[in-house]
């Protein structure tokens, strides 16, 4: 679905951005964070819980929703254009984090902006390009947020690459997220495999016309 910023850009006759696609694994799914699509996710996880009725279940629901609504309102703040998550009624991997992955757009009023952009990257986040994509720079940040008592890593990968077509004034940043507790190292065998999860649907990226997106799920 065109986003309202690709329809501004078209009514002020821009060229409109390509679309991009991931190859997702079977329940990840792909949302836009618009008013609704929240609430049909609001609705598919309250018939979830509702399918078990305990008590514990519909607290956890009510707590569930008021983090749902809130990062929907942070990324329609943040200009999210999509977003990634299992959200799907079966996933064929068992994740060890909850994680998702979100898409913005980055601009810049001429080739120069961006390539300081870029540049930026490289030297002060130390990105570098991936092995299995070197059109996508890529780079990992970390911080601390305590959390009832409890101190969470958030952990944050970061991937960049041009827009096809914009003469590198544009380019899509995916960063995908997830928390864990801080006495789980990065180098953990199962938050390395998750790394490893994310960079491997991230390098399925590849690009379309507007009007030829697909469903883009593996299997």
């Amino acid at each position: 679905m065109t986003n309202a910023r690709e329809s501004l850009r078209a009514a002020l006759g821009a060229t409109p951005d390509p679309e991009f696609e991931l190859t997702l694994p079977r329940g990840w799914e792909r949302s836009e964070p618009s008013p609704e699509a929240e609430a049909a996710l609001e609705k598919r996880l309250s018939r979830r819980f509702m399918e078990h009725g305990s008590p514990d279940g519909m607290r956890a629901f009510v707590q569930l929703r008021g983090m749902l609504r809130q990062s929907m309102t942070d990324m329609r703040a943040q200009h999210v254009v999509a977003y990634f998550a299992p959200t799907g009624e079966r996933s064929d991997v068992a994740f060890p984090v909850p994680a998702s992955i979100v898409a913005t757009i980055r601009s810049a009023p001429t080739t120069e902006e961006m390539d300081g952009y870029v540049k930026r990257l490289i030297v002060s986040e130390g990105a570098r390009p991936m092995e299995a994509n070197r059109s996508i720079l890529r780079f990992e940040r970390e911080r601390i947020r305590e959390e009832k008592g409890e101190r969470i890593v958030l952990s944050s990968t970061v991937y960049a690459t041009p827009i096809p077509g914009s003469r590198r004034r544009r380019a899509l940043e995916l960063v995908a997220g997830y928390g864990r507790p801080e006495d789980i190292p990065r180098d953990d065998e199962t938050i390395r495999a998750a790394h490893a999860f994310l960079d491997l649907m991230v390098s399925t990226l590849r690009w379309r016309r507007p009007d030829t997106v697909g469903g883009g799920h593996a299997g």
